[in-house]
């Protein structure tokens, strides 16, 4: 598996991936920004996009994951932990903050078997599901 940062020639291959971004432009549109500012990277094997990440540090000054997506039948492979990894050796503060919906049990697991602590919690994002976040210390 390759990781490296996405460019925008792969832009449509991310939408693909990406179920949301198939039927919201203000999503699409995300994504565009994201390459283009040189925050999202992409998980390859054989040339194929498996799934992305992106590392922005808009929350409160700090590294935070605003996306993670991998195709649904490349899930539980390791692509998602290998992104998280590369996102957590780029950050370039110390701490790493990412969040998700109450309802996404498996990437709740997903984060805690990744060492990251429980942070918080925000009400009214989506309607009746609140968002957690969450925290690692990445450098000391």
């Amino acid at each position: 598996m390759m990781i490296r940062n996405a460019t925008e020639n792969e832009i449509d291959q991310i939408i693909a991936i990406d179920y949301i971004a198939s039927t919201e432009e203000t999503r699409r549109q995300q994504i565009r920004e994201w390459i283009k500012k040189d925050c999202a990277i992409i998980a390859l094997i054989d040339e194929r996009i498996l799934g992305y990440a992106v590392l922005e540090y808009t929350f409160f000054s700090c590294g935070f994951i605003s996306m993670l997506i991998v195709q649904e039948e490349h899930r539980r492979y390791g692509i998602a932990t290998a992104l998280v990894k590369r996102l957590e050796e780029a950050c370039n503060t110390e701490k790493l903050f990412t969040s998700t919906n109450e309802s996404n049990i498996p990437m709740q697991a997903f984060l805690a078997s990744m060492s990251y602590e429980p942070s918080g919690i925000v009400h009214n994002l989506d309607e009746g599901d609140p968002e957690l976040f969450y925290f690692k210390r990445v450098k000391k």
